[in-house]
C-alpha cells in the first residue's frame, strides 16, 4: 500500500474504514469431509482450520492496532497546530 504520510484525522479515519468488514469476509465455512478416513485429507482439514484461526487472530490484532490511528492522528494534528501557533508568535 502506497501513500503519503500526513497528520490528518480524516486521512486516518479513511484508512481505518477500509479495514471494516475484513473479519466478516475471512470467516469462511468450515471444511467437512463426510466419512473420509484418508489421513492426508484429515490432516489437510486440520491445517485449514488452524490457518483460518491464525488468520482471524492476525486480522483481529491488525484491527486493534488500526483503531488507534484516528486518535494518534488527532494528537499529532493538535501538536502540529500548537507548533504552528508558536511559530506565528501565538505561543508567547
Amino acid at each position: 500500500m502506497e501513500g503519503k504520510i500526513v497528520s490528518s484525522t480524516s486521512s486516518a479515519q479513511t484508512a481505518v474504514s477500509k479495514l471494516i468488514g475484513i473479519n466478516e469476509r475471512l470467516e469462511a465455512p468450515k471444511v467437512t469431509f463426510s466419512g473420509s478416513t484418508v489421513s492426508g485429507m484429515t490432516k489437510g482439514k486440520q491445517v485449514n482450520a488452524q490457518v483460518l484461526t491464525n488468520l482471524t487472530d492476525l486480522t483481529n490484532c491488525v484491527w486493534k492496532q488500526a483503531e488507534k490511528f484516528p486518535q494518534i492522528a488527532e494528537k499529532i494534528a493538535y501538536r502540529d497546530q500548537q507548533s504552528a501557533e508558536q511559530f506565528r508568535g501565538g505561543g508567547r
